[in-house]
This record gives C-alpha cells, structure tokens and sequence, in this order.
C-alpha cells in the first residue's frame, strides 16, 4: 500500500496526474513547514502575510488577499492573529482613508527572520533527494508553470 502522499500508479503517466501530484507536492511541503515552525507559535499561513509585508511594506488586508490566495475572513483571521502576538498593526491607509494598511512590527521582523531561516532549512530538506541540477530545474519548471509562461 501507498504512503498517504506517495503518488498512486493510478495516477498514469500522461498529463492528468498534474493536479494529482502538485497537491500531493503541497501537502508534503505545508506538513513539513507547519511543523517546523509549531515551535515559533506561527503557521503557513501567517508566514505568507509577514513575507508579503517585508518584501511589499505595508499593504492592505485586499492587496494580501490578492497577493496570497486567501479570502477575505482567513486573512481578516491572519491578520487578527498576527495583531494579537504584536507581530503585526493595521494603520489608516494614507492612500485612502476608508482603507487600512497592515505593516510589519519590530517583533514581527524578528520573528519574519527566524520562519525565513527555517523555511530555507524546511526547502533544503524537501529537496534533498535531488541532485542540485534537477532542485534548480525542479524550481525553473514551478515558475514557469505558476507564471503560465514558456522557456
């Protein structure tokens, strides 16, 4: 029998088993990342808004629904987790005064630092079964499916 994220030979070879294998690919890659950083009080999901914030600065709660896939109540939750370890604050917008910007604290910097560390050690650890050419290879081809884009 199969481990649960190991890629059933139901799956074929032909071009449907894509969908199958990113999620399987995910689900691998969000398990070994939310468990690395279970120590740090922080999931995946609060990473994504602070690595958005400090490559962005401040943005709307809009723009990081946009920019992280979530809707709007996970991030209003997001945020609002984020705001109660004092990792992050909402501003008035000084682009519109309706709106309001999230941006990063000092605390949330710190801590940013140490799940980026992590996340480079959880990246290195899933990718390890590959020689470096084919990690380099692996990330180009992701890229260039994410961005609908040819080589």
């Amino acid at each position: 029998m199969n481990a649960p994220d190991s890629p059933s030979p139901a799956l074929g070879n032909g071009p449907a088993r894509i969908g199958p294998l990113l999620r399987l690919a995910q689900r691998r890659a969000a398990r070994t990342f939310s468990e690395a950083l279970r120590p740090l009080g922080v999931e995946g999901r609060h990473y994504g808004v602070l690595l958005n914030l400090a490559k962005h600065g401040p943005l709307s709660q809009r723009q990081l629904i946009d920019l992280t896939g979530s809707d709007k109540s996970a991030m209003v939750r997001t945020v609002d987790d984020l705001e109660a370890r004092g990792l992050a604050l909402r501003r008035p917008s000084p682009a519109d005064r309706r709106a309001h910007a999230v941006e990063m604290t000092d605390e949330g910097r710190a801590l940013f630092a140490e799940a980026s560390r992590i996340s480079d050690e959880v990246g290195a650890r899933l990718l390890e079964c590959m020689a470096q050419d084919d990690q380099e290879l692996l990330c180009a081809l992701l890229e260039r499916f994410v961005t609908g884009t040819g080589g």
